[in-house]
């Protein structure tokens, strides 16, 4: 089997938005301001926010 390739700064920040979307839809009214701050983040950081909440 082949490794996997490492998920592009825009793969990260798709399933950040869908994991703070879904967050929030459920009542987690603080994940409106993660969903605000996504878009701003470099590519370092996202990073590091994906391994923060698993999804690295």
């Amino acid at each position: 089997m082949k490794p996997e390739k490492d998920k592009t700064s825009e793969q990260l920040r798709e399933e950040l938005k869908d994991y703070y979307g879904t967050a929030m839809m459920n009542g987690f009214a603080m994940a409106m301001y993660e969903l605000d701050e996504i878009d701003r983040l470099t590519d370092e950081e996202l990073e590091e926010k994906a391994r923060e909440n698993g999804l690295d």
